[in-house]
């Protein structure tokens, strides 16, 4: 049974957009209604495993129940998971909170977004590329942010993109070479699992995971410049084992942690200034 929860991912990067308000359009409607159906099937998803986590609870109360000598360890199982418990109600809440903002933005006729967002146009082409490629790539569209899996772009230990993920990829610049992503340029960010580098070859190339995380967002760069993507429109990030998303001491948390991410921000956010590199705008604050 899975009663994990499902934490909103920090944001590597601090990124200014500014958020318009005014009448909604026909295509701001239907994409509030779209984002309004999503949460609300996660809000489902999210409100049956805390069905199915009240219900194991309960078994294993009643197992402790019945076996006196297994008493103490089902007592740690059932605080573990109580904590667990705890944090879904939360996150089922926030979730809560989030529709009933989209409803009232709804009735007001009036759309107000925090954090940057992409124009409708770019918005929906990377959704249609996400939904192509939806067991490489996570489209995160309230951020502006493209999340891949690096087990499916690199092996262990490695920064060479493997053969079976450049589809994907060209299909990715692609989309930031159309028109409707003029105004925008990616900046790429590595990371890695909390794992330290053994092998003496690999340790060659890549000392820390730091090094490593940093040289997969060069590659996934080079992938995209080799198509024709301009040099003075990307920017690589590598945050090492730092800002993970998840618990390393599970092999799927690990998994998750090894991931590299695309911010698309506006040109010109991130400027030289003094021989100092500043970002414009109001900082939103990553995790």
């Amino acid at each position: 049974m899975r009663t994990g929860t499902r934490l909103a991912t920090g944001c590597g990067l601090a990124v200014a957009m500014v958020a318009a308000s005014g009448c909604v359009s026909l295509e701001s409607h239907q994409r509030l209604e779209n984002r309004n159906r999503r949460l609300a099937a996660e809000k489902k998803v999210t409100e049956q495993e805390l069905y199915e986590a009240r219900n194991f609870i309960q078994t294993l109360k009643d197992r402790a129940e019945s076996r006196d000598g297994e008493w103490q360890t089902a007592n740690e199982l059932l605080a573990s998971l109580r904590q667990e418990r705890g944090l879904l109600d939360e996150y089922n809440q926030a979730l809560k909170h989030d529709l009933e903002r989209l409803a009232s933005d709804q009735r007001l006729g009036d759309i107000h977004i925090d954090g940057p967002r992409l124009p409708a146009e770019l918005d929906s082409a990377l959704e249609r590329f996400a939904a192509a490629h939806p067991s490489d790539v996570v489209y995160d569209s309230r951020n502006g942010i493209v999340r891949w899996k690096a087990d499916l772009l690199f092996a262990l230990g490695s920064d060479v993109v493997k053969d079976s993920s450049k589809s994907a990829l060209l299909a990715f610049c692609d989309v930031i070479k159309s028109p409707a992503a003029a105004n925008f340029e990616a900046i790429i960010a590595g990371h890695t699992d909390n794992k330290p580098i053994k092998s003496d070859a690999t340790r060659q190339k890549h000392p820390t995971n730091w090094h490593l995380s940093g040289h997969r967002a060069i590659a996934v760069a080079e992938v995209l410049l080799k198509n024709g993507y301009s040099p003075k429109r990307v920017g690589v990030l590598g945050y090492g084992e730092y800002r993970p998303v998840a618990d390393n001491a599970s092999a799927s948390g690990a998994s998750k942690n090894r991931r590299v991410e695309v911010y698309l921000v506006p040109v010109g956010s991130i400027v030289a200034s003094g021989g100092t590199m500043g970002i414009v705008g109001e900082a939103h604050a990553g995790g």
